[in-house]
């Protein structure tokens, strides 16, 4: 279980850039049209370009999914069996898209240390790693994914797409889906919960529904919400914030404004219970109004997906509610800091300035 977990968060570490590049192409070419209304054949192909990254994604996950594995020799049919996952061989097969590039890669991964381990002819053992390893493992995710992956994992995959987006269109539901996300990225700042939200997102990224860029702005609040609330609060209220909290503020504020959450975690680790559960309800607000608005956004990263939004006031809007109302009640439910930690905070200071 652990090297899958491991392959997991590898496939969306190797995965990311190539998320990033394609959506700020995609915000950049939608900005020019949009606001400066030019319209353009090299727009039109730098557009095209970065959906043709984004058909890609599923077989860049697999691949890296492999390679966490199996190391180099599973790349190949990671990748291979990826491309499958994203454009199926046959005709009457669904996409299994983002889902099955995980399986795609886990299963080439584990098939190359399977075919590695078994003896070869002294004659073609020099070739095993760079001819028999990848042409087998290959063809054989090949018939595995072009057929039972295809056909079952494919029809899994439709099925979760159009139930989400059933709940997406439900007004009576479509709060609950941007808050649960919201949630999820908001609760553990960065850590596996939160990958789990944004894989979830990258999963449906390239549906041409425009499923992925609503649920993508719904992880907005949840990414920005925390460290902005913390770093507000602590200029709010500094008696209830030590003063390393009160130094790391204009951080906690910037990295807020450029979508990275780790900046709470300070906050949280002196105070988990008031901070996160502050933090979480603003957060999973925010994501609620983002889906019961159906806004959306293809920017991957704080500020930078404002300009690309369909509503970039309302956008904004729904994330300021979110830091209002994690902020106060941070400045409501907070402590003051008691005077034997800050004496006990000084003399670490004192410490660490004499070494």
């Amino acid at each position: 279980m652990k090297s899958i977990k491991k392959a997991l968060m590898t496939g969306v570490s190797y995965m990311l850039p190539f998320i990033v590049v394609a959506g700020l192409c995609i915000a950049i070419t939608g900005i020019i049209t949009t606001y400066f209304h030019v319209e353009s054949e090299a727009l039109t192909l730098l557009n095209g370009f970065a959906w043709t990254i984004m058909g890609l994604i599923p077989a860049i996950f697999g691949a890296y999914c492999a390679y966490s594995i199996a190391d180099k020799p599973g790349i190949c049919a990671g990748f291979l069996g990826g491309y499958i996952a994203a454009f199926p061989i046959l005709e009457t097969t669904k996409a299994s898209g983002f889902l099955g590039g995980l399986i795609a890669g886990i299963i080439a991964g584990y098939l190359v240390i399977l075919l590695k381990k078994l003896p070869f002819p002294k004659v073609i053992d020099s070739l095993k790693s760079t001819i028999v390893i990848p042409l087998v493992s290959t063809l054989i995710i090949y018939f595995i994914m072009a057929y039972p992956i295809g056909i079952v994992i494919g029809g899994l995959n439709n099925a979760i797409i159009n139930g989400l987006l059933a709940m997406s269109s439900n007004q009576m539901l479509a709060w609950l889906l941007g808050a649960i996300l919201s949630v999820m990225v908001a609760i553990d700042m960065g850590g596996p919960l939160g990958k789990i939200a944004i894989t979830f997102v990258f999963a449906v990224w390239s549906d041409p529904s425009g499923l992925g860029f609503m649920v993508n702005a719904a992880v907005f609040p949840g990414i920005m919400v925390p460290p902005l609330a913390a770093g507000l609060a602590a200029y709010l209220a500094p008696k209830k914030f030590t003063s390393s909290e009160k130094k790391n503020a204009p951080t906690a504020i910037i990295t807020g404004l450029v979508g990275i959450g780790e900046a709470t975690l300070p906050y949280a680790f002196r105070d988990p219970i008031r901070v996160i559960g502050c933090n979480v309800i603003g957060a999973g607000i925010g994501g609620a109004l983002m889906m019961v608005f159906k806004l959306q956004t293809p920017g991957v990263s704080g500020i930078i997906g404002i300009p690309p939004a369909s509503n970039p006031l309302l956008f904004t809007l729904c994330i300021l509610i979110g830091v209002v109302i994690s902020t106060v009640l941070l400045v409501i439910v907070k402590k003051p800091v008691s005077d034997d930690y800050v004496q006990t905070e000084e003399e670490l200071d004192l410490e660490i300035k004499f070494d």
